[in-house]
């Protein structure tokens, strides 16, 4: 028995579960649920007289858990820079597209992603320039 090729998942499985094609950010890049969803169609497909190499398996598995690891690393740095900005002056890229300049007082999360909190206004990490260190007056 021959498999000539997986049509997709179908609506309601794990895929389509909770989600529009709307509310799914689009992306070139395979993400952890694609590589997931990826691994387990392929062994829902595969040949019962000739299935997957067992270290071919391992091997997805281990690709799989690198991805998320370096995912989650990446992460974690955003975040450790985000709070390591707290007292600097940045400059930064406002909204009207022109450099503006804003000391930042705290970091709030939103969504996991760091916002600086310049006092009057929120930015993205992404709209940050340039970046002086704290200055620290002695008394």
């Amino acid at each position: 028995m021959s498999v000539n090729g997986v049509q997709g998942v179908q609506p309601g499985t794990a895929s389509g579960a909770g989600q529009t094609a709307e509310s799914r950010r689009p992306t070139d890049q395979l993400g952890k649920m694609e590589f997931l969803q990826l691994l387990v169609t392929q062994l829902r497909y595969q040949d019962p007289l000739n299935p997957i190499d067992d270290r071919e398996f391992m091997a997805q598995l281990a690709q799989f858990s690198a991805l998320e690891q370096m995912t989650e690393n990446v992460r974690w740095a955003r975040l450790s820079y985000g709070l390591s900005l707290v007292g600097a002056a940045v400059k930064y890229w406002g909204t009207e597209g022109q450099p503006e300049i804003g000391i930042v007082y705290a970091v709030r999360i939103d969504s996991g992603e760091p916002l600086l909190n310049l006092g009057n206004r929120e930015i993205r990490l992404e709209q940050v320039i340039e970046v002086a260190p704290p200055s620290f007056e002695e008394e």
